[in-house]
């Protein structure tokens, strides 16, 4: 396969780190390169705000398609500013909506802002989990 994924995701809780770890390790394994910005710099990095957006979006601009976690309420203001530059590199987006309240509907139902689900309906898709992900993989790569 060899194809590149943006991976995009709040990174600075204990918590999204580790999932974004465990979830990349498994799309690794299923044999594609993933770019995780969490591991450009080390937690005890203290690079500029510049920096940190022109490395990330150099990545961002060069990959195949981005996996944007949409899991954050509201979904991370990274995350969604990630999805933007892909619309605009014309590079296609999985969302990956993993929480329980993704399918309820009515009151219990999770809102996700309807233009950046455009924004990744126009050129992909949303996905519920890990499993369903590396389903659709190959159809955008």
């Amino acid at each position: 396969m060899g194809k590149k994924i943006y991976w995009a995701n709040a990174l600075f809780s204990e918590a999204d780190r580790r999932f974004n770890e465990v979830s990349v390790a498994k799309v690794r394994e299923a044999g594609y390169s993933v770019f995780l910005p969490q591991e450009e710099f080390t937690e005890n990095a203290d690079p500029t705000n510049e920096e940190i957006f022109r490395v990330d979006t150099s990545e961002l601009q060069s990959c195949d398609i981005v996996v944007a976690c949409l899991d954050q309420f509201p979904i991370d203001t990274g995350v969604a500013c990630e999805i933007g530059v892909a619309y605009g590199s014309n590079i296609p987006v999985i969302g990956l909506y993993t929480d329980i309240r993704s399918r309820r509907k009515g009151a219990g139902r999770m809102y996700k802002n309807q233009y950046v689900l455009g924004a990744i309906e126009a050129r992909g898709e949303v996905v519920y989990s890990l499993d369903q992900l590396l389903e659709t993989l190959p159809k955008y790569l």
